[in-house]
């Protein structure tokens, strides 16, 4: 079979990510038509204050596919939310979602072709777009968010009893890493000072020695959802999922939103204690590529 030409696949990469905003458009419209319906989505105290609308913020949620200028490179926005909605709403969803993973297709079979097409392809689907970017950028986005693109809107079949919403804390993993597989990893960033002043860094010090390479976990948002095993039993079952965007809940006309518990729109920011085992150096002895030194002990 002959493998696509890097021209077939950056128009095909331009054709499914016009399809998703198409698909994105009627979605968030069907959201917006479903106004007899209940919603609820957590606001900030400024959000409170302005009374922003909840099925209006939902709506900004769904259509985050931009990074914000304050935005961190890893970050994804995530808010908890639940949002009724009719049978053409989570049809609507669902061709959404279907849309999401075409374009993810999209871009990683031009990615298997490397970096250099990577970038040309993603250049062409920001001029393409030079409009919708322009727009972004007024509203604070600077670029594409893949991650924000490629996530799926929640979408559940059947009305739960109740949803419990947990954020889950911030934290970090931590990797051994070798000196040789730290080389690497700086080799393949763009040349700058900065790389070069880590490469000859890496190069001081000896061969055997283990490296660990600290990876910031952002924290996320998860559903703990209670069903009836059948219609009116009192036996329920437990599913967890995960959540960054509002939950499209099926409802009829008249009914009301699963019991559930208003949590904040950003984690609790409880400070953590400090552990006395800990291995690595505070300072990164690699800045560009996140890797630190064992402490001396444990070297």
């Amino acid at each position: 079979m002959q493998t696509p030409s890097p021209v077939t696949l950056r128009i095909a990469l331009l054709d499914r990510f016009e399809a998703l905003l198409a698909q994105l458009d009627a979605f968030c419209t069907a959201v917006r038509h479903d106004a007899s319906l209940p919603v609820w989505v957590s606001r900030t105290e400024t959000e409170l204050a302005g009374n922003l609308d909840m099925r209006v913020k939902a709506i900004q949620l769904y259509r985050a596919l931009w990074y914000e200028d304050s935005q961190d490179g890893r970050e994804t926005l995530t808010c908890p939310g639940i949002v009724g909605a009719s049978p053409s709403t989570l049809r609507a969803a669902q061709a959404c979602n279907t849309a999401k993973d075409e374009f993810k297709t999209a871009v990683l079979a031009l990615k298997a072709l490397g970096r250099v097409e990577t970038h040309t392809a993603m250049a062409d689907l920001h001029r393409r777009w030079e409009s919708v970017a322009v727009a972004m950028r007024r509203m604070g986005a600077a670029r594409l968010n893949l991650k924000q693109a490629y996530r799926h809107v929640p979408v559940l079949e059947q009305r739960p009893l109740k949803i419990g919403f947990t954020w889950s804390k911030q934290g970090r993993v931590i990797q051994r890493t070798s000196i040789a597989a730290a080389r690497r990893l700086l080799e393949q960033r763009v040349e700058t000072p900065q790389t070069g002043l880590e490469l000859q860094r890496l190069a001081e010090i000896r061969d055997p020695e283990m490296l660990a390479r600290v990876r910031s976990v952002c924290p996320h948002l998860r559903a703990n959802l209670v069903f009836p095993v059948e219609e009116g039993s009192a036996e329920v079952y437990r599913r967890l999922m995960q959540a960054p965007l509002p939950i499209l809940v099926p409802l009829r006309c008249g009914e009301r939103l699963p019991e559930f518990v208003a949590v904040g729109p950003e984690p609790p920011t409880t400070p953590r204690l400090r552990r006395a085992d800990i291995r690595i150096e505070d300072e990164p002895f690699l800045p560009s590529v996140r890797i630190h030194r064992y402490r001396v002990v444990y070297r």
